[in-house]
C-alpha cells in the first residue's frame, strides 16, 4: 500500500477528531447516541482515506462506478438529513420560545386601569420596583 501526501496530512487530523469525540462521549459532554454517530463518521472517513480502493469496491457492489462518487452521494445524503434535523430543532425551539413569551406576557400583564388600557397611569407596584431597582413608593412620589 502506497501512502500519498493527502493521506499523510489528513489521516492524523481524522484521528485527532475521532479521539476527541470518543473522549467527549466518555466524559458525558455528548449524548452517547450522538457521540457514537460521530465516532462512526470519523471511522468511516479514516477507513475511506486510508483504503481508497475499498470505497471503489463498495461503490461497485451497489452499482456506482467510482468510490469518490459513492462518498459524494453519502455526504450529500448525510447533509440533507442533518439540515432536516436542524430545521426540526429550530422549529421546535421557535415554538417553545413563542409559548414562553406568551406565558410570561400573560403572567406579567397588569390589571387594566379605569380607561381599559393595561398599566397606563397606574403607580408602579412592588414587582415593577424590583425590576427597576428601587422602592415603588419612592418612585411614585417623584
Amino acid at each position: 500500500m502506497e501512502i500519498n501526501l493527502f493521506q499523510v496530512i489528513v489521516l492524523p487530523i481524522v484521528a485527532i477528531l475521532l479521539i476527541e469525540r470518543v473522549v467527549a462521549t466518555l466524559k458525558g459532554r455528548l449524548r452517547r447516541r450522538v457521540g457514537l454517530l460521530w465516532v462512526l463518521i470519523w471511522l468511516a472517513a479514516g477507513v475511506s482515506i486510508a483504503f481508497p480502493g475499498l470505497t471503489t469496491r463498495v461503490a461497485q457492489m451497489v452499482g456506482i462506478r467510482r468510490g469518490a462518487d459513492l462518498v459524494l452521494y453519502v455526504a450529500v445524503l448525510v447533509m440533507f438529513v442533518g439540515f432536516y434535523l436542524m430545521y426540526v430543532r429550530v422549529r421546535r425551539l421557535d415554538t417553545h420560545v413563542t409559548n414562553l413569551v406568551r406565558y410570561l406576557a400573560i403572567r406579567d400583564a397588569e390589571a387594566p386601569d379605569g380607561n381599559g388600557v393595561a398599566g397606563r397611569g397606574a403607580a408602579p407596584d412592588a414587582r415593577t420596583a424590583d425590576h427597576l431597582g428601587g422602592d415603588a413608593s419612592e418612585r411614585s412620589s417623584q
